[in-house]
């Protein structure tokens, strides 16, 4: 019942197929964290599909990166490194600094520094996001700060495996949405436990 709520909800509302996955909680030693998010046939004016990806070196680091495709052939991909500062039973806070470069272009950004949360409402349910500051490749040119923020619930939970679905909205930096300042956002999100 709920896999079938999940693909009527992405299926039937309007979102955008561009998403991710910016928390303040690290992924944990050993585990990974995954985080997908379809633009079927890329059907969605500036939607992305985008696959991220965070292992945890340590309880509180993690090695994380993304590849995004978008409709416009602007891919572009992101690795760095993650550190969980705060863990408490309500609220996550973790910092992070990475690089971002493009497929076809020679642009690079550094994403530093970050401010990256992770709020524990009722049962299942979080609030999430991050403020990220985007920098050209001297360090010198502030291009922006992105902001994500996102709804997740858990769908699925075993030893091995938990599942969530999040749904948000992403103000970017170097582009604009067609249609106010937010950019809707879904993504399947899947932790794998060792």
């Amino acid at each position: 019942m709920k896999l079938k709520l999940i693909y009527l909800i992405i299926f039937t509302v309007k979102v955008f197929g561009s998403g991710g996955y910016d928390h303040g909680t690290s992924a944990g030693k050993g585990n990974w964290d995954i985080s997908l998010t379809w633009n079927p046939l890329n059907y969605f004016d500036q939607g992305q599909s985008y696959a991220i990806l965070g292992y945890g070196l340590t309880n509180k680091m993690d090695f994380h990166a993304y590849y995004s495709s978008n409709k416009e052939g602007e891919n572009n991909y992101y690795y760095g490194l993650f550190y969980q500062f705060l863990d408490s039973n309500y609220l996550d806070l973790a910092t992070a600094m990475g690089v971002r470069r493009y497929i076809k272009q020679t642009d690079i950004h550094f994403f530093f520094p970050q401010l990256l949360y992770t709020i524990y409402l009722m049962g299942n349910t979080r609030l999430g996001g991050s403020f990220v500051d985007i920098r050209s490749q001297s360090l010198k040119d502030h291009k922006g700060t992105a902001v994500d923020v996102f709804l997740s619930q858990k769908i699925y939970d075993n030893k091995n495996m938990k599942i969530d679905f999040s749904i948000g909205g992403f103000l970017p930096v170097l582009w604009a949405p067609k249609s106010g300042k937010w950019h809707p956002t879904y993504s399947i999100d899947i932790s794998l436990k060792r």
